[in-house]
């Protein structure tokens, strides 16, 4: 180290002596600061430390004060070198505890014995430099692990949550081809999720103008009552229903509510999913801009494939045509050839056409509801389908009698899970009415049909065949008199 960058304190009883030292250390670029007495010595090096204090053995107590008690002493902050004479030697014994660089003995070179002590005293110095800058690089590489961490605690956080988003999209890819719908794709994948505690969704009414709550049959869903918007949303969820929407699902859901605006090809958003959520870092974290796009494409994708399908497969009967089928297969069965025979599945609407007659629901949008009917059966379907209308009434399901073991439950899943009230103007009227259809396979044979439609009901196919039945059947279709032709 440099000389200029040490500090002297002399403690000496001789003047003169004290002179000597000071000329030494100032050919060595140091000016000292002399000390008379020991009361001096302790409030100056507490007030500026010294890097190096000559201190005459003779010096170490005065009165009260002792060297040995000095703060800087005690936790051996200050080096220290001790001068003497020989007939102060007995008093070195004293300075054994002390933290020094050695000392100086009187009458010899002095020049020669305090650069020795300087040499070892930058020699220190220097350690203590050395230390102090791997104490530097420790402090500063120990930040740089602790910022490594930080961002590797924050990595590991985001990847769980982009683990966490994967798993979400894999859910709905698989109900993709396992729900009936858009809505119970999500009731399915919203219901089996620990983090959601309660869901619930808002769509538009279809003459625009309220916004309802889709049935749903999990545990975790909550009904949003009716909301009247006192204007016609025709492009979709208006901003204005997206902001009454969300007070009401926050008032009823409460805690860390997120929305989903879920949209088709409308300007606005087709459909509102409230989710309430048991983790508030989730709702911080989580991509949830990513997965609302994820399902606008879900939505999108089972919108578009029911009416791919209609277009491609679902063909619509006359009930002519349908029963000049039946009548041939019935034929062809009794002559031993029972190959691709046709089932009849029958949709009974009476109680959703009759609570329309009644006028208290408002306008019904029949044009909507038939064709939304009809895309949702399509879409869900695992086979090929045939449709007769029989009426407002009755929709007839035709398929191959191979498949109507999944057919039927399919139909009976979809007239369940069906929004019948979304196509009444004032569905709220309807909290009361049950409006599911009853779903029944029928004898595919003209007569058996025609006989449900007017609600003569049969049991099975092969009563239908015996004598008796066809004789009661005459009976009650032509009563007592003779029969009469043209």
């Amino acid at each position: 180290m440099k000389s200029n960058n040490l500090s002297v304190a002399l403690l000496l009883e001789d003047l003169e002596l004290a002179k000597e030292f000071s000329d030494i250390f100032r050919e060595l670029g140091v000016v000292p600061h002399f000390y008379e007495d020991l009361d001096s010595f302790w409030s100056g090096t507490l007030e500026v430390l010294p890097t190096l204090s000559v201190v005459d053995v003779k010096k170490m107590h005065e009165g009260s004060l002792l060297l040995k008690n000095h703060p800087f002493v005690k936790n051996e902050q200050m080096p220290m070198a001790f001068f003497f004479k020989s007939t102060s030697a007995p008093l070195l014994h004293s300075t054994y505890d002390f933290f020094n660089m050695g000392t100086i003995l009187h009458g010899a070179n002095y020049r020669g014995q305090v650069k020795s002590i300087l040499k070892r005293l930058n020699k220190l110095l220097a350690y203590e430099q050395e230390i102090n800058k791997h104490q530097i690089e420790k402090v500063k590489l120990n930040s740089q692990v602790r910022s490594l961490i930080e961002v590797s605690e924050v990595y590991k956080e985001d990847h769980f949550y982009d683990l966490y988003l994967k798993k979400m999209f894999n859910q709905f890819e698989s109900q993709k081809n396992r729900a009936v719908d858009f809505f119970e794709a999500c009731e399915n994948v919203f219901s089996d999720l620990e983090d959601v505690i309660e869901f619930s969704y808002l769509e538009l009414s279809a003459n625009g103008q309220r916004m309802i709550s889709p049935e749903s049959h999990s545990m975790k869903f909550v009904s949003i009552p009716s909301l009247f918007l006192g204007r016609t949303c025709k492009d979709g969820i208006e901003e204005f229903a997206q902001n009454m929407g969300s007070q009401v699902a926050v008032e009823l859901l409460g805690g860390e509510v997120m929305s989903l605006n879920i949209k088709g090809r409308m300007s606005h958003p087709e459909l509102i999913i409230y989710l309430k959520l048991n983790d508030v870092q989730l709702a911080e974290r989580f991509d949830w801009m990513s997965f609302e796009n994820y399902l606008n494409g879900i939505y999108a994708s089972f919108n578009e494939s029911g009416k791919a399908v209609i277009k491609r497969e679902a063909r619509f009967l006359s009930p002519w045509e349908t029963f000049s089928i039946f009548d041939k297969q019935i034929k062809m069965a009794s002559q031993g050839d029972i190959k691709n025979q046709m089932a009849l599945v029958d949709i009974d609407l009476s109680d959703l056409i009759a609570t329309v007659r009644m006028g208290e629901c408002g306008e019904f949008a029949w044009k909507d509801f038939f064709q939304d009917f009809i895309t949702r059966i399509t879409s869900s379907a695992t086979c090929e389908l045939k449709f007769i209308s029989m009426g407002v009434s009755n929709i007839g399901v035709v398929c191959d009698y191979d498949h109507i073991n999944k057919v039927l439950p399919q139909l009976k899943n979809v007239a369940v899970r069906f929004s019948y009230w979304r196509y009444f103007e004032k569905s709220d009227a309807l909290l009361t009415k049950s409006l599911k259809p009853e779903v029944k396979m029928i004898p595919a044979s003209p007569e058996a049909y025609l006989l449900h439609v007017e609600d003569v009901k049969f049991s099975a196919l092969d009563d239908l065949e015996s004598h008796a039945i066809k004789m009661k059947t005459k009976e009650i279709v032509w009563g007592k008199a003779p029969e009469r032709t043209l």
